[in-house]
Parts: structure tokens; sequence; C-alpha cells
């Protein structure tokens, strides 16, 4: 009978998938005509990651970072990074020069992780862990406002200083006023270590709503995966025009290492994270 129902019935082809199309501004359509090559780890972070044309859904590759750990291990990325960083470092100096023949008192400091650091781990990504990154040359650098915070965070935690400490609002300033130090972007010294880590939750459900959720071993473990950045040598720089003369760039360079060494920046400092050596 099935047969007979087949031969009443006229066959009806199967729909093959349509391929899927996506419209490019010029410059993009290059890159990809041109195997995606871009040595701007930036670029490929937030413009560059693979997806899955069926239902647009980011590919297990892209978030496991395999083609950037591939990349950085290349020598001729690293030869071209290298050229880059080189062009970053002299804007940089260029910078510090520019402050001094303006009358600035310039300190620089160089350290180096004692493990691993990441700065920007939190902030809202696609692949919901970032790190910070220079938008221009794709390097990690650690922004000057989160050298600022640490610094201050040392000088009231650990010396104790009250809010209403002199030095401390002369330094680090008020709502109404800005402070008498400079903290400058820290920049990397050499083309940068990067190392694929891991944050592996064991209870997804349980983490989300733990009212409704026991700490179950039925759950399946949930692995993110992230980038940090390891034996790679830095440079810190501040600099203040302050009436007081360099009493408080001292001061704020004894705060600046002393949090680099003993509170740590950036995230998961309590898994010893984001520690420094101080030259």
């Amino acid at each position: 009978e099935r047969r007979k129902q087949r031969q009443g019935q006229p066959q009806q082809r199967r729909q093959q998938p349509q391929p899927a199309i996506l419209p490019l501004p010029a410059e993009v359509q290059q890159v990809a005509d041109n195997g995606n090559r871009c040595d701007n780890i930036s670029l490929w972070l937030d413009r560059f990651l693979t997806v899955n044309p069926q239902n647009w859904e980011i590919t297990q590759e892209a978030k496991h970072r395999q083609h950037l750990m591939q990349l950085t291990r290349q020598p001729t990325w690293q030869s071209r990074v290298r050229e880059q960083l080189n062009a970053l470092q002299k804007r940089y100096e260029a910078m510090l020069k520019w402050y001094e023949q303006r009358g600035f008192a310039v300190k620089r400091i160089q350290a180096q992780p004692v493990w691993r650091f990441v700065v920007g781990l939190g902030a809202v990504h696609v692949l919901e862990t970032g790190i910070t990154l220079h938008r221009i040359f794709g390097l990690p650098i650690i922004p000057g406002s989160a050298l600022k915070g640490v610094a201050r965070a040392y000088a009231q935690l650990v010396e104790g200083k009250p809010e209403d400490d002199p030095e401390l609002i002369a330094i680090f300033g008020t709502t109404e006023r800005a402070g008498s130090v400079v903290f400058l972007d820290a920049i990397p010294l050499e083309v940068p270590n990067f190392q694929l880590d891991i944050m592996n939750p064991h209870y997804p459900n349980y983490y989300r709503t733990p009212e409704k959720n026991p700490p179950a071993d039925w759950e399946s473990p949930n692995p993110v995966f992230f980038l940090t950045v390891t034996g790679t040598p830095y440079r810190f720089a501040i600099a203040s025009r302050s009436e007081q003369g360099n009493h408080l760039l001292d001061l704020a360079e004894r705060w600046l290492k002393g949090a680099l060494t003993e509170l740590g920046i950036g995230a998961k400092t309590s898994a010893d994270y984001g520690f420094w050596d101080v030259s």
C-alpha cells in the first residue's frame, strides 16, 4: 500500500539549504578573501570570530581561541608584531618626553608578572570573557585608570590612609578637581606571550539559581576559555607637575609598586594572577 501511495503522489524534491549570504563592507571582504589574515588580536576577538552559517552560532574553534593561539606562535606573526611594538614604544617615549619638556617630573618603572595576568576579563564580550587590548596595535595593555585605582587601594588598605588624607587627595584628586599625578597606561616591552587559560564551573545551574538547584554530581562542567599574558616585561610610567616638588610623585610611585607586588592587578588575584616583580 505504501508503494501505491508513493506511486499515486508526485515525488517531492528535498529542498537543499540555501547558502548563507552575508553582505560585507569592501574592506572586510578583502580580509575574508585573504584567508582572514590579520595580525591584530583585538580585531580577531571583536570582529573576525568564525560562525556556523547554518545557525549563526560562534564555532567551538573561536570559543577556544584556537586560531589566536596558533597565530601568536608563528615566527612571522611575532616578527610583524615586533615592528608594531617598536612603533608603540616610540610613541610612548615621545609622550613621556612631551611631559618632561613641559615641566613634569616623570617616573619610569619596569616590572614583569610573577606568573600570569589578565586585565579586562569581565568586560562585556560575545565570548563571555575579555582582555584589555590597545585599539590600534592590538597589544595587551594595562589602563592608567586601573593603575591609579590599585595604587589608591594600596594607600588606603595597606597604609591606612583615610579618605580625607591631604596627600591622598593631592595625588588622586576628588570629584571636583583632578589629582596632581598622571598614571599612564602600561605597555609591553617585548612581544607578548599569550597563554590560554580555563575556568571550569562544575555546577552551572547551582551557580545561576542556587535556591532551585543543589550542587549535584549530575551536572556537566561548563568550561570557559580566556586569554592571559605571562613572561612579558612591561613599562609603567607616572608624571606630576606639583608645587610640592617630587614628594607626591615619589609617594605615588611607592604606592603603585606596593600595589603591584602585594595586591596584584586585574582579575583572579586570589588565584595568584596579577602579581609583579618590580625592578
